[in-house]
């Protein structure tokens, strides 16, 4: 893994995905597609080093609504849709 500023982790692990894809293209100087990929692999691993005891945080789904705002909705679960 590219060496990530810490506040990268940080913004992961508190589910500040934007902006921690933004933090990694500024770093790596990298397109969005690689920034979202090097966020995933973090992602994974920091899940990794959690302990298992804990619960693995929901991932967080983006939505834009009809009229323009942005929801973000806790991530799928069990076969059910994100909630708000």
């Amino acid at each position: 893994m590219a060496e990530l500023p810490e506040s990268v982790d940080r913004d992961i692990l508190e589910g500040r995905t934007i902006l921690a894809v933004k933090t990694i293209r500024e770093a790596q100087g990298c397109s969005l597609r690689e920034a979202v990929d090097l966020y995933h692999q973090r992602y994974e691993e920091l899940q990794a080093e959690s302990e298992p005891a804990q619960e693995a945080a929901r991932p967080r789904v983006l939505r834009f609504e009809r009229d323009g705002s942005l929801v973000v909705c806790e991530g799928w679960q069990d076969g059910q849709k994100p909630t708000e």
